[in-house]
């Protein structure tokens, strides 16, 4: 039985998804399946998965349906049969270390549930354009917010403690604040993977999210944690707008990352020149 699971749902990703799945092919640790979980896709998406299944580790899952992330990643829990199982969006990419090292660090300090890493931010040439946090390739903490695309966690976890499907866009934050108090979060300062942040009105992303805003605010009427979370959620929505109309979107995007790095292609922060 293979040691971890990487899960990507897939929908409409027929732009970048090669380059994820070649990603997680290419890691140094082999132990692992590679699900990919098909959520309705109307593209090319599974005809792109169909050109991998030579490979045994790869697995497609599609039933034509579109249930939504936060169903298909609890089927994705219930169903899956390795200790750890890794999270992964369809159009990232992963450095080719990031399973070898994340699970030394889960054997190294068996206490942790959940482990995420830093991120290189790309653009849509994929440049490395930033890192997300500034803290040295050692650091091993406690740093907010999760990246959810980074994590891996034990697969039991993951099952106790599922998405919450009406939580629209947010079902990741909710999930973290849930259960942040109670279980132990950490985060490696090494930056093992390449996360896209493409494309312009961001706002429509976060208006998109007003629903689950809601949602969580009614669950959650007395929690100071849940009514901060969605007062900074709506007033970054009507940032990010007034930044669209100024033409300045970008700068927000910019300011995600607290470190401004030389503006490569992605490979040579793989393997950097001499």
């Amino acid at each position: 039985m293979a040691k971890v699971t990487v899960a990507i749902p897939v929908y409409n990703a027929e732009r970048f998804l090669e380059k994820a799945i070649t990603s997680v092919l290419a890691q140094t640790f082999h132990d692992f399946e590679l699900w990919l979980v098909d959520d309705g896709s109307k593209d090319s998406s599974m005809a792109i998965a169909q050109k991998y299944t030579h490979d045994s580790r790869v697995k497609i899952f599609a039933d034509g349906e579109n249930l939504g992330l936060a169903t298909r990643l609890n089927k994705i829990a219930n169903e899956v049969n390795t200790e750890f199982l890794c999270r992964m969006d369809n159009d990232d990419i992963m450095h080719p270390q990031k399973l070898e090292k994340q699970l030394a660090v889960f054997s190294n300090h068996p206490e942790i549930d959940v482990l995420s890493t830093n991120l290189y931010s790309m653009d849509e040439n994929e440049n490395v354009v930033g890192k997300r946090f500034n803290v040295d390739n050692n650091f091993l903490g406690d740093i907010s917010p999760v990246m959810h695309p980074t994590v891996m966690a034990k697969t039991l976890w993951f099952r106790d403690h599922p998405y919450d499907k009406n939580a629209v866009r947010v079902d990741d934050s909710d999930l973290w604040m849930r259960t942040k108090s109670q279980y132990v979060f950490r985060t490696m300062g090494e930056p093992l993977f390449f996360y896209r942040e493409i494309g312009n009105q961001y706002y429509k992303k976060y208006f998109q999210g007003f629903p689950g805003i809601i949602y969580l605010i009614k669950k959650n009427p007395f929690s100071r944690v849940y009514l901060k979370f969605c007062f900074r959620y709506f007033v970054a929505s009507f940032v990010f707008l007034l930044y669209y109309i100024l033409g300045k979107e970008y700068v927000l995007i910019e300011k995600r990352n607290k470190v401004k790095l030389p503006k490569l292609h992605f490979t040579e922060y793989i393997n950097p020149r001499e």
